[in-house]
């Protein structure tokens, strides 16, 4: 039988909706500060929620860590941005 390279998890009607308010409200709370860029940006939340969520964090905890993950990503991008070499 063949193996699947990850694991797979089920969340029932009720936790997707909440999952998609979370992704909806962080969403919302980047685009005030229009901090994040919009292409893959969004996929990157929902994953992080995710995760979150098969932890089972409650929606505040997991809408403060998102929105802190999200930071340290972009200031991570940011750095690396700075750091490169200019070519000529």
């Amino acid at each position: 039988m063949a193996r699947l390279g990850t694991s797979r998890r089920s969340f029932n009607p009720e936790a997707l909706s909440q999952i998609a308010l979370i992704v909806d409200d962080v969403w919302k709370e980047l685009a005030k500060e229009s901090a994040y860029d919009a292409s893959g940006g969004r996929t990157f939340v929902a994953r992080k929620v995710f995760q979150l969520a098969d932890a089972q964090w409650s929606a505040i905890p997991i809408k403060q860590l998102l929105l802190r993950a999200v930071r340290n990503k972009m200031s991570v991008q940011r750095r690396k941005e700075r750091a490169a070499p200019a070519k000529m």
